[in-house]
């Protein structure tokens, strides 16, 4: 303080820096609740620049894709069935770097945002169980599917499929490398003739592979419409149209509709949910997760949601998943497995947890070498619900394939009745360092003001406490003491 100040001067200086001080902290404690409101929204909210919009629009999480295919190895043995079961090791995993793109961005007058999504995969050998070169031996998909399809086709139409599988050599099952199963795909002249007798099935790919024509491609997934968040942070993420309809026209009811996230952005919630929903292009439909537990990923906390058995009842102990079936006869299948033909161009695909987990025993007693193991084939994503950011993602499926005897296909007559698993994939996500830290400073942020008032406060309080002290005892010192005791 200035040496050239009267004590008076100094005084009121000193008096007016500690009310600032208090008055700066009641008006900090009262505004700072809305303000950091704005700038969590400003920082939550998709919009060009945010955050969260910079984490949507390119995956930041580091993310793989890992397979495990299904090796049949006593197809030979098939007559012999059931006292011979169909026996399968499990190969793998293959694990491919995935990255996310949001692409042909079109924001809508009713904060929604138009985006199609791009999907990208890159094998890394050194964390992969194996070689792209190695072969799988399973169901002949092509043959099964061609057959499957001319079930009810005139006889003429399945003399004609059956003088081509001959002189192809087919047999029920085949030998394939991964990578001609994956993302190369099989060439065979089944698919062209597919086409020719059989008008009303409409195959987008002229080669079968169970991700062909999937790597980098802009149109495949669909294209969705999702909430910003701008109206309420509550939404943001959440789809409201999958192909231009809030229907998927393949499932009846309820389950038809379009409804959750993708998967990687979640709305806030400042209350403990009981379910979330994704919305998975993959099977045309969406999931509904349950409440699990409480997890902590690099000191963030969140909250953990598993797939029990309700994901793929099919009403037999949930009834309003009844929906789901699409037969005249429902149930169409044992509960844990779902038919997911509707979505894969009628063909005779079925999806569950990995290994058949949380499925009717039968599907397991038909076959062996499979193992179910919570663990290893729970499906379940993790999030932080004040911030919506994921924090741990273990999405897990099982694609099998529903051998069957078909009539007026030789190859196909006698065989029996099974689920044949064909492969499991898992598509795992963990926060990383970087991003917890981001995390950490959006949720301290609306107790962040509160402390700064609370230092300022005490400060000033401090303050004018030592100056009245002050003040009180030089006063004291000058006036007599005889005066003091009148």
């Amino acid at each position: 303080m200035c040496s050239c100040c009267s004590d008076m001067q100094k005084k009121l200086v000193s008096f007016g820096c500690s009310a600032f001080l208090i008055l700066f902290a009641i008006i900090l404690g009262t505004l700072w609740p809305s303000m950091s409101s704005k700038l969590l929204r400003d920082k939550l909210v998709i919009k060009n620049g945010s955050v969260n919009y910079q984490n949507w629009i390119r995956t930041p999480i580091p993310m793989y894709l890992e397979v495990y295919l299904f090796n049949w190895t006593n197809p030979q043995d098939l007559d012999k069935f059931p006292t011979v079961k169909p026996h399968f090791e499990e190969m793998g995993p293959y694990v491919f770097h995935e990255v996310h793109d949001r692409i042909n961005l079109e924001w809508n007058e009713n904060n929604t945002v138009t985006f199609n999504q791009r999907r990208t995969w890159n094998f890394d050998p050194e964390l992969s169980w194996g070689s792209l070169d190695d072969t799988v031996t399973n169901l002949n998909v092509i043959s099964l599917n061609t057959a499957y399809f001319m079930r009810n086709a005139p006889t003429l139409s399945k003399m004609a499929v059956e003088v081509l599988l001959s002189l192809d050599g087919s047999l029920i099952w085949e030998n394939k490398p991964v990578r001609n199963l994956l993302f190369e795909g099989l060439d065979d002249p089944l698919l062209d003739l597919l086409k020719t007798l059989n008008n009303t099935v409409k195959l987008p790919f002229d080669k079968f592979g169970w991700f062909v024509d999937r790597n980098l491609s802009d149109t495949y997934d669909g294209t969705f419409t999702m909430k910003t968040g701008a109206d309420s942070l509550e939404n943001t993420g959440m789809l409201t149209l999958w192909n231009g309809q809030a229907q998927t026209g393949m499932y009846r009811g309820k389950c038809g509709e379009v409804r959750g996230t993708t998967g990687e952005l979640w709305p806030v919630s400042h209350s403990l949910k009981s379910n979330v929903t994704i919305f998975a292009s993959d099977v045309c439909r969406s999931l509904t997760l349950q409440y699990g537990e409480q997890i902590t990923i690099h000191d963030v906390e969140g909250n953990k949601y598993v797939g029990d058995e309700r994901v793929f009842d099919n009403g037999t102990m949930f009834p309003e998943a009844a929906c789901w079936c699409n037969s005249d006869y429902c149930p169409d299948v044992k509960s844990g497995v779902f038919n997911a033909s509707a979505c894969k161009f009628g063909s005779p695909t079925f999806v569950s947890y990995p290994h058949f987990y949380l499925a009717d025993p039968s599907y397991l007693d038909v076959v062996s070498g499979l193992s179910p193991n919570k663990s290893k084939h729970q499906f379940y994503i993790a999030m932080e619900p004040h911030t919506g950011i994921p924090l741990d993602v273990r999405a897990r499926l099982q694609i099998n394939t529903h051998l069957q005897p078909i009539k007026g296909i030789g190859m196909y007559k006698d065989v029996p009745d099974i689920m044949v698993p064909m492969m499991w994939f898992t598509q795992r996500a963990t926060l990383t360092p970087e991003l917890a830290n981001q995390a950490k400073m959006a949720l301290v942020l609306p107790a962040l003001g509160i402390y700064i008032a609370i230092f300022f406060g005490t400060t000033g309080t401090i303050l004018v406490g030592i100056f009245a002290y002050i003040c009180i005892r030089k006063w004291s010192s000058q006036v007599p003491y005889e005066e003091l005791l009148r």
